[in-house]
């Protein structure tokens, strides 16, 4: 007996229960509010069916007796006062088309329900009205005959006091119409307060019932549903020191606050499982993007390090072919002009060559251990760069300007900032057509120094433009010169070394704009890979 007795309490304990009973009452409450709203309707629908079907039509039926009674007995004076046979006829047949609706009317107020007193006024008016109907077919057959005399004599007399007393008994039958007509829109209203207050009264109750309802779904599942969905949020923002409400709940919000907790459980050992693989992850990235960079660098150098050889060699290896098969004698300026284009060739190789070489060295010098900061005359370096280059390529016209405001004493590496102005200037010299100038401004901007050369030559493509400061990257259509990619990022590192940055603007075919803003007091910046 035990153990039947518990399980039904067992079962009263699930959520889904408690919650099938709450919306079952919510059910037979909406019945019985709806059965007993249609009750009371029902009630006043009977009294307002008794006033358009009784009251109303009998209003409405008096009303064309009286008018039809009325239309009748001014007909019949119009009959007598007739002069042509045809005003008469017209007068005799709205008679009889009068006569016709005054018996239609009495059919129709015979097959409404009256009380008593109703049918019996109405009784008084059927004889009377038969007594009038007698004295003015008399009227009508002396009128025919042309007795004009006795016809109006008995219209004014008898007929007339005929007339008056059917017009008075429906007079009072109508008052009586009227009265009880009044008296069942009176209980037509107090019957629709009555149902109407009932039924407020009951959805009032009802309403409270449903609030007490929702009250306690709000109460028993929304907030504690609510809170576990909170904490769901908390532990997927990693804030696992937190507590789980309801666990102790026998029903499926308890069951649900249960699982939260073993959830929380597992986000913590998934969360310290994941710091783990994270690191490792972070690692081998790292050493991945390295052993990429660096094999993208390798792929690049050697690339261009192969064409940039290739051609030379080629060249020397095709006058070496000429000369082993020229038979003699051998003119003295064939040999001169094969052996100084073969002569170029070597050049060119050694010119490459030391341009690596010097790159090692220069970069070597950027690195952070080897910057040295001393105070020199900025004004001076420049100017003897610009000496440099004009020697070395004759037909170059390189313009310097240097601006008043600029000081004349600078805080910074000078062997590092000689190598990177040389190598902007180099290279607007070496993608200018001969005899192009090649400008050296040199101003302030914002409390820095700024260092600009612009030149009117090849300029870079615009795809090339976000990687032209990237080791062993040249532009793709300086295939024909001679370079060794590492010019433009040793003059990157020497202006973050100084706390400065770098910056181009370029169009193909129009020449480039570098320019180098150096801080007047400059900070060490970060090196950039």
């Amino acid at each position: 007996m035990g153990r039947l007795s518990v399980a039904p309490l067992a079962q009263l304990n699930r959520l889904r229960v408690r919650l099938s009973l709450v919306f079952v009452l919510f059910l037979l409450l909406v019945i019985g509010l709806g059965a007993f709203s249609i009750n009371r309707l029902s009630a006043f629908h009977n009294v307002a069916a008794e006033i358009s079907g009784r009251w109303l039509l009998s209003n409405r039926i008096a009303g064309d007796l009286n008018n039809s009674i009325s239309d009748f007995r001014a007909t019949e004076g119009e009959l007598l006062t007739a002069r042509r046979g045809k005003d008469r006829g017209r007068a005799e047949g709205s008679l009889a088309v009068l006569d016709e609706e005054i018996a239609d009317a009495k059919r129709r107020y015979e097959t409404i329900e009256h009380d008593p007193i109703e049918l019996d006024l109405y009784r008084q008016f059927s004889e009377q009205w038969r007594a009038y109907r007698e004295l003015a077919n008399r009227v009508l057959v002396l009128s025919q005959r042309d007795d004009k005399t006795d016809a109006i004599a008995l219209y004014y007399q008898e007929s007339r006091r005929a007339f008056t007393v059917a017009n008075a008994t429906l007079a009072t039958l109508t008052e009586r119409n009227v009265t009880g007509a009044n008296e069942a829109t009176q209980a037509e209203a107090v019957a629709y307060r009555h149902a109407r207050d009932l039924i407020v009264n009951a959805i009032i109750v009802a309403a409270l019932l449903m609030i007490a309802g929702v009250l306690y779904f709000v109460t028993a599942v929304t907030n504690p549903i609510a809170e576990l969905v909170d904490r769901m949020h908390r532990i997927s923002d990693n804030e696992t020191e937190i507590d789980i409400p309801s666990t102790e709940r026998p029903d499926e919000v308890g069951e649900i606050a249960r699982a939260v907790v073993r959830f929380r459980d597992n986000t913590v050992a998934l969360a310290q499982s994941r710091a783990t693989l994270a690191e490792q992850a972070r690692t081998l990235e790292i050493t991945l993007a390295n052993e990429r960079r660096m094999a993208e660098l390798q792929r690049n150098f050697v690339s261009m390090v192969s064409h940039e050889f290739r051609t030379p060699l080629t060249v020397i290896d095709g006058y070496a072919q000429r000369l082993s098969h020229i038979k003699p004698p051998l003119s003295l300026e064939a040999v001169q002009d094969r052996s100084s284009r073969i002569r170029a060739a070597v050049r060119r190789m050694t010119a490459l060559i030391e341009d690596m070489l010097g790159a090692s060295q220069v970069l070597d010098l950027a690195t952070p251990g080897a910057f040295q900061r001393t105070e020199f005359s900025l004004h001076l370096l420049v100017h003897e760069v610009c000496e440099m280059h004009r020697e070395s390529s004759p037909d170059a016209q390189i313009v310097e300007q240097w601006h008043a405001d600029v000081p004349e004493v600078f805080h910074g590496d000078a062997r590092l900032l000689f190598q990177a102005v040389s190598n902007l200037i180099g290279n607007a010299v070496k993608y200018s057509p001969p005899k192009t100038p090649v400008s050296v401004d040199v101003s302030m901007e914002s409390g820095a120094i700024l260092i600009c050369v612009a030149d009117q030559g090849i300029g870079i493509p615009e795809k090339d433009l976000g990687h032209v400061f990237e080791r062993y990257v040249r532009g793709a259509n300086v295939t024909g010169t001679a370079g060794a990619g590492v010019g433009l990022y040793i003059v990157r590192l020497a202006a973050e070394l100084h706390g400065g940055t770098v910056s181009v603007r370029s169009a193909e075919g129009t020449g480039s704009r570098f320019l180098l803003r150096l801080p007047e007091a400059p900070a060490p910046a970060p090196l950039s890979a």
